[in-house]
């Protein structure tokens, strides 16, 4: 009797070793399971300017994770990235940059990235100006510098205000993103062909405006960015200061501008976004005429950024401004 009492006890225990192990033993069908804790990580895209981060994020829409690397609000020339920043990018499947000329700091950077990292330069294809500056560059002797004058820093790197060149560069971070196979193609083409429509009705309405207008001529207080929006719509385009950031402007400079204000009775002086309006102020005061903003979206303030602004709502209201300056019909 108590033999059979052991004995049952005994297999009692096994039994329930086996049910046990079959309980916690992992089952290759069993979906719950497999889907445990188990996310498909999204691609890292990291960019340097406004303008390519916006159009990097509706081409992938929601399935990456697209950073701006230029923190809002910050003024982009004098720009250098932090051992941080470095960091970002060496850990992303993508960056993106506008150009060596834009961002020279870049080259060092490429240099030393891992193969992992994909670099797309958005400038690739595009003919870069030259700066059509109408400041003289004098040396001590009083001599025009032709060197200063052809040198590479004469080219001008805002290629993405002339809006066929927006479209390009569109066109070079989606293919290079597709070839990559990371994200789902017919949702980029698809994002891709809306892109570039939206950017072709936005060169559309700047030439119908920009070809009604009484007064053909920019007049900027600030450092020459816009170069390349005039030239494309046959603007004229003075300003009191050179292509170059690290530039000054002088009492003559500010003259030249007044004067040019009333020879073409302008009815605006502009200033540039994210830079203090007292040189353009300064003219306003002179002229009586008043200071309108144009924005050249290197970058946008931490409430623009907050309120999700895009690059065509920046080029919108640019062409508003330029209506009234320029008194566009």
């Amino acid at each position: 009797m108590k033999f059979s009492r052991l004995y049952l006890l005994v297999i009692l225990l096994i039994l329930g070793a086996i049910a046990v192990f079959a309980i916690n033993r992992p089952n290759p069908n069993n979906n719950s399971y497999d889907n445990t804790e188990q996310t498909i990580d999204k691609p890292v895209i990291i960019t340097t300017l406004f303008p390519f981060y916006d159009i990097t994020s509706k081409l992938v829409a929601d399935k990456s994770e697209v950073s701006l690397l230029l923190p809002p609000g910050v003024e982009p020339h004098s720009f250098e990235p932090t051992p941080q920043d470095t960091i970002k990018i060496q850990e992303a499947d993508i960056f993106i940059y506008t150009g060596d000329i834009m961002e020279p700091w870049v080259k060092d950077i490429v240099a030393n990235l891992p193969d992992s990292v994909k670099v797309i330069d958005a400038s690739k294809g595009i003919d870069l100006i030259k700066s059509q500056d109408d400041h003289s560059h004098e040396d001590e002797h009083g001599h025009e510098n032709e060197m200063k004058k052809d040198s590479k820093n004469n080219l001008d790197p805002h290629f993405w205000l002339n809006f066929n060149n927006t479209i390009t560069a569109t066109n070079t971070i989606y293919t290079n993103i597709a070839d990559l196979n990371l994200i789902d193609k017919n949702m980029l083409e698809n994002n891709y062909t809306k892109l570039t429509q939206d950017l072709t009705e936005l060169n559309s309405r700047y030439k119908d405006a920009l070809s009604r207008c009484r007064n053909k001529t920019i007049l900027q207080a600030g450092h020459r960015t816009f170069e390349y929006l005039a030239t494309a719509y046959n603007l004229e385009y003075i300003t009191t200061e050179e292509l170059s950031p690290n530039s000054e402007t002088s009492a003559k400079d500010i003259t030249r501008l007044v004067q040019a204000v009333k020879k073409n009775q302008a009815k605006a002086i502009f200033s540039e976004e994210l830079i203090e309006p007292r040189i353009a102020n300064t003219i306003s005061s002179e002229t009586g005429v008043p200071v309108l903003e144009l924005n050249g979206a290197h970058n946008i303030s931490s409430e623009q950024f907050k309120s999700k602004i895009s690059f065509i709502d920046i080029m919108n209201k640019n062409l508003e401004n330029l209506s009234i300056g320029l008194e566009c019909k």
